[in-house]
């Protein structure tokens, strides 16, 4: 009976979750499947460093090789897994292979959400979620060298990060966000006020409040006609609307879930025996803001993944609590969050023309977050003001002369 742990899904929540089961001295078998023939890989380099070299380089692998023998993990890559037996403790694959388990951990994560308007596999039409993705958009960007119009469909993380690399790269870059503002769902006013004027000052061409009406295609490009009757010609496409969970394998299990995700408690359990998810698809139980949520940051698959895994060996018994970080790299500017970016008022720490400036959320009067530009040794002093909920006058925050981290 050495049935052995099986994790499925190769993304950060799936590695982490290996990785936290050796550390915690689990000395079973460990079986990792991944779809995807490439060696599990971080996604963050897909809209950045994957885009700007012909290389692929080194920072997309989550672990070399020598990591998972060290670690005895059995890394199954093309392992397409398409139905769990969940009273027979088993996942059949897509080649008609079936594998025990003791336990099984989703952590199957997400992908792109599609616009009928422009269909993936459509020419010159490009999604990014996977590796295979990013590196047909670097090969359509190189053959057009630069010369082109690229139409980025979404104003979010994924759009602002690809419209920067194209910018380095020569590209004409618009960008249509149905919202009010670029980044609405995860940041503060005053960061999207600050990221826009950068990505403007850049050269491209941000359009809020404007939607799609109608696209043809000619003579190998696209005519794009938008909601305020004006017209782009665009040669590329990228679409990024965010993104739905994998939660089908689940569900057709008999796996209790959500429109966001498959739903597990605190430590992560389904309501299936002896499976669990992480990461991305699952809507979890969060003990800090007492109720159920979805996130999407590579900080949440990381912790999500290791606390689960965690929790399956016995280790750990307490609900995931993890505050909410990000970070993204646009031009020359790091800007990293922690915690809730949307809280009743803002105050800013520092001068926001000089591009090295905190932001304090605060919830009436309490901060709930902090997002910094260039600072990260500010945000290094201001995760334990966001822990506590500590208030702190805003005089006195946004006083550069004052000390606001001794309220932490």
């Amino acid at each position: 009976m050495d049935r052995p742990i099986v994790i499925i899904g190769g993304g950060v929540a799936g590695v982490s979750a290996a990785e936290a089961l050796r550390d915690g001295k689990y000395e079973g078998r460990i079986v990792l499947l991944s779809d995807e023939a490439a060696a599990p890989y971080d996604r963050p380099p897909l809209s950045k460093d994957v885009l700007r070299a012909d290389e692929l380089p080194a920072s997309v692998w989550l672990r070399d090789e020598a990591f998972y023998r060290a670690k005895g993990v059995e890394l199954l890559l093309g392992a397409h897994a398409i139905s769990i037996d969940a009273s027979g403790h088993s996942v059949v694959l897509s080649d008609g292979r079936r594998i025990d388990y003791d336990q099984l951990l989703l952590a199957t994560g997400s992908r792109a959400r599609v616009l009928d308007i422009f269909p993936p596999g459509a020419a010159h039409v490009h999604y990014l979620r996977t590796l295979a993705d990013a590196q047909a958009l670097r090969r359509e960007m190189v053959k057009l060298g630069g010369a082109g119009h690229l139409l980025v469909v979404g104003a979010g993380i994924i759009g602002l990060e690809v419209s920067a690399a194209a910018r380095a790269a020569g590209f004409r870059v618009s960008v249509i966000e149905p919202g009010a503002r670029p980044l609405g769902r995860s940041a503060s006013p005053i960061l999207s006020a600050f990221l826009a004027r950068t990505h403007e000052n850049h050269g491209v061409d941000i359009r809020c409040a404007i939607h799609l009406s109608r696209v043809e295609a000619r003579d190998g490009r696209y005519r794009v006609m938008l909601s305020d009757d004006s017209t782009l010609d665009v040669d590329l496409v990228l679409v990024g609307i965010g993104a739905v969970p994998n939660m089908e394998l689940a569900r057709d299990a008999g796996i209790e879930t959500r429109p966001e995700g498959i739903l597990v408690d605190g430590q992560g359990r389904t309501s299936a025996p002896d499976i669990y998810a992480a990461g991305e698809v699952a809507f979890h139980f969060n003990e800090r803001t007492g109720g159920h949520r979805r996130e999407e940051t590579w900080q949440h698959a990381a912790d999500h993944g290791a606390h689960v895994a965690q929790c399956m060996i016995g280790i750990c018994q307490h609900a995931y609590a993890a505050m909410m970080s990000y970070w993204t790299d646009q031009y020359d500017y790091s800007v990293l969050v922690f915690g809730n970016p949307h809280g009743t008022s803002e105050v800013v720490r520092g001068d926001c023309a000089t591009g090295s400036f905190s932001i304090f959320h605060l919830n009436q009067s309490a901060i709930c977050g902090v997002t910094t530009v260039n600072a990260a040794r500010e945000m290094r002093k201001s995760r334990p003001l966001v822990m506590k909920g500590a208030v702190v006058p805003g005089d006195v925050i946004a006083d550069p002369a004052a000390d606001p981290y001794q309220y932490g």
